[in-house]
């Protein structure tokens, strides 16, 4: 892995990472306001798909932030 796919795949690990953060975030404001149960359920469901995302963009990283570190 050379540095220009290391950042890349940093910068899109982040990016995802923030996104995340973001949804978790707005959830508990949603509910105090009482949204729907659908659109709490649908909240949730995108909250799923962009974890898993993370999840495959970190173990498609191939240990890249280890070896970039050493």
């Amino acid at each position: 892995m050379n540095a220009i796919e290391y950042n890349r795949g940093t910068h899109e690990i982040n990016d995802v990472l923030t996104q995340l953060k973001g949804l978790v975030l707005v959830q508990p404001i949603l509910e105090a306001r009482g949204v729907s149960s659908g659109e709490l359920e649908r909240h949730k469901d995108e909250i799923n798909r962009v974890r898993a995302l993370l999840a495959e963009l970190v173990r498609n990283s191939g240990g890249g932030v280890r070896r970039a570190a050493a």
